[in-house]
C-alpha cells in the first residue's frame, strides 16, 4: 500500500509538472524523476561503487561516499574532474565553461561536477590512492565561525570559495596564515573535518606557548569574515587505499582532530569494518569532544569507544595501550596527540599491529 501510494503521488506530481504552461520542456519530467531516484555508479579501474541520490552531481556523491576523485574548481571550469562514461547516460545539471576537444566528446567524456546520472552508470575516473596523488594548493578562505570547545580548545571553521575548494585526504594537515594588524601569523594544523565537505574546513586550535596564530584565535584578533590562507595538504597520516580490516584510533587531547577526519571518512566509505577509538584526555572533566565520540558509538554497531583521563601525556599513553585488546588480524592503528603521548603509545602498540603516528 505504501509503494502504491508513493507511485500515485509521483504520477500525480509528474502529471502536474508536464501539464504546466510555464515550462512545457520535457526535461521537467526528468527533473522530477531525478529527485526521487537513486542511481548506482561503478568506477573503473578501482571497482568502487556508490549511489547518487536525486539530482546531485556524480562528483558530490563520490565525495560523500568517501572516494577521492580528481577534481579542482568543482564548478565546471578547470576540467580536472573529467571522466569517460563507459555505459549509461548522464544529464548536465550545472553550467560549465570547460571546452572538450572533439576527441574527448567522441570518447564520451563529461565533467563529474556538472553531470548527474540518468540511471545506473559506469565511468572511468582518476582517484587519489595516496598523499602523493594530491597536489599542494593555496586557497584564500574566510573565517565562518570560531567556537569554544573547552577552556583551552576552539574550533576554527573556514569556508573556501565555491570556485576554489580544498582537495585533501582525511588525516592530512595544512598551513594556515593570516595578516592581522599589519603582521603575518601562521601555523600548521591537521584538518579535523571529512574530505566529503571540501568547502567547510574545520580545525581544533589549542592555546599553547609559542603558537602566535592560536593566540590570535583566542584573543579575538581573528574575526568572522577575515581571510585565512590555506596551503597544503601535507602528511601521510591517511588510510591510503581501501579499508581492508579493523581500524584502531588512539587520540590524546587535540590529537582527536586528524582522528575525527579519519573516522568520518571511514564511516563515509561504509566498509563495515570494526572501529575502536581510545580517546584520552589530560584535562579535568574529560575530552572536549567526548559527546561526538559517544554519538558514533551509539549510532554504529561495530564501533567501540574507550575513554580515559590521565594526569599527563605519558600516563595517558600507558593507559591507552593497556586498554586495547589483542590486535585483530589485519588491523591498523592510528595514534595522534602530543609528543609525550605518541612515542610511548606507538612503542607499546607496534608489536601488535601496523601503526601510523601524528604529533599534534
Amino acid at each position: 500500500p505504501a509503494l502504491q501510494e508513493l507511485g500515485g503521488l509521483l504520477e500525480q506530481g509528474l502529471s502536474e509538472v508536464l501539464g504546466s504552461e510555464e515550462r512545457p520542456d520535457a526535461l521537467v519530467a526528468m527533473d522530477a524523476m531525478l529527485r526521487v531516484m537513486a542511481a548506482q555508479v561503478s568506477v573503473r579501474p578501482s571497482g568502487h561503487e556508490f549511489l547518487v541520490e536525486g539530482a546531485e552531481t556524480v562528483l558530490k556523491a563520490a565525495l560523500r561516499a568517501g572516494l577521492a576523485p580528481s577534481y579542482g574548481c568543482g564548478n565546471g571550469t578547470c576540467g580536472l574532474c573529467k571522466a569517460r562514461v563507459v555505459s549509461g547516460e548522464t544529464r548536465q545539471v550545472q553550467h560549465s565553461d570547460y571546452v572538450f576537444s572533439a576527441a574527448e566528446k567522441a570518447q564520451g567524456y563529461v565533467l563529474l561536477c556538472c553531470h548527474a546520472p540518468v540511471g545506473d552508470l559506469v565511468v572511468e575516473m582518476l582517484e587519489a590512492g595516496s598523499p602523493g596523488d594530491i597536489p599542494e594548493q593555496t586557497v584564500a578562505a574566510k573565517v565562518r565561525a570560531i567556537t569554544p570547545l573547552s577552556g583551552g580548545v576552539a574550533q576554527l571553521h573556514l569556508q573556501t570559495p565555491r570556485t576554489n575548494r580544498l582537495r585533501f585526504l582525511a588525516g592530512q594537515r595544512v598551513s594556515l596564515g593570516a595578516n592581522l594588524g599589519g603582521s603575518d601569523f601562521s601555523a600548521e594544523y591537521p584538518v579535523a573535518s571529512c574530505p566529503c565537505d571540501d568547502r567547510n574546513i574545520l580545525f581544533h586550535v589549542a592555546t599553547q606557548t609559542g603558537d602566535a596564530f592560536a593566540a590570535r584565535v583566542f584573543d579575538g584578533s581573528l574575526k568572522v569574515g577575515d581571510t585565512v590562507t590555506i596551503h597544503g595538504p601535507f602528511g601521510d597520516f591517511c588510510l591510503n587505499g581501501d579499508v581492508t580490516g579493523p581500524l584502531v584510533f588512539v587520540a590524546c587531547d587535540t590529537g582527536f582532530a586528524p582522528v575525527q577526519s579519519l573516522i568520518e571518512h571511514a564511516i563515509a566509505l561504509d566498509a563495515g569494518h570494526p572501529i575502536t577509538l581510545v580517546l584520552a584526555s589530560t584535562s579535568p572533566g574529560g575530552h572536549y569532544l567526548a559527546r561526538q565520540a559517544r554519538a558514533w558509538a551509539d549510532a554504529l554497531d561495530e564501533f567501540v569507544l574507550l575513554g580515559l583521563e590521565a594526569a599527563d601525556a605519558t600516563q595517558a599513553a600507558t593507559e591507552a595501550a593497556r586498554m586495547l585488546p589483542a590486535a585483530l588480524p589485519g588491523s591498523r592503528a592510528f595514534v595522534a596527540g602530543p609528543a609525550g603521548f605518541v612515542g610511548p603509545a606507538c612503542e607499546a602498540l607496534s608489536a601488535r599491529m601496523a601503526v601510523l603516528a601524528d604529533t599534534v
